[in-house]
């Protein structure tokens, strides 16, 4: 589409168009595998929705439910008329939108990369922390055995102090 989108320059806008183009296609032949491919576009962008700042969250949901409902008729004109990704069409999709899916796939794949990435990262700082906390559990136990020899030789420290001004009594 033509028109400018309120989500211009964002991985949210870019699925925008993507799924624009996709639903104009939709009508046509390999109509099943472009409903498929929207669907995916839909769910990423759900997801890209979910990071938004609250104000343009409600535009993006209010965006996507006219989406659904473009590919809720797409698919009803697609069973209804039967039209479409069917195993006997010749050429379910052009090469324009293999090109467009693999880019898509492309993106879903490295975003999926990324994802098992952080899930690592995640793991490996839980991890840490589950060190840092047992090693600070351990001080904290030999801090309190400290104190509590430190306090036992003070009360020591009183006893003599208290013996040896008495012994001191004896010779003055």
């Amino acid at each position: 589409g033509g028109t400018m989108s309120a989500f211009e320059g964002t991985s949210f806008g870019e699925y925008e168009g993507e799924l624009k183009e996709m639903l104009e296609k939709a009508q046509g032949a390999g109509a099943a595998d472009i409903i498929a491919e929207c669907q995916d576009l839909i769910s990423q962008m759900k997801l890209e929705m979910r990071t938004m700042p609250k104000d343009e969250k409600a535009a993006a949901a209010v965006a996507i439910q006219g989406y659904e409902r473009q590919l809720q008729e797409a698919e009803s004109a697609l069973l209804l008329g039967g039209g479409g990704g069917g195993a006997a069409e010749e050429a379910p999709v052009d090469t324009s939108d293999r090109g467009r899916m693999q880019a898509t796939t492309d993106r879903l794949e490295e975003q999926q990369t990324k994802l098992s990435r952080a899930r690592d990262l995640v793991a490996d700082i839980e991890e840490t922390g589950e060190e840092i906390v047992s090693e600070l559990a351990a001080n904290r136990e030999k801090i309190e055995a400290t104190q509590a020899k430190v306090d036992e030789a003070n009360q020591n420290m009183d006893k003599a102090n208290t013996i040896t001004g008495r012994m001191g009594k004896w010779f003055n």
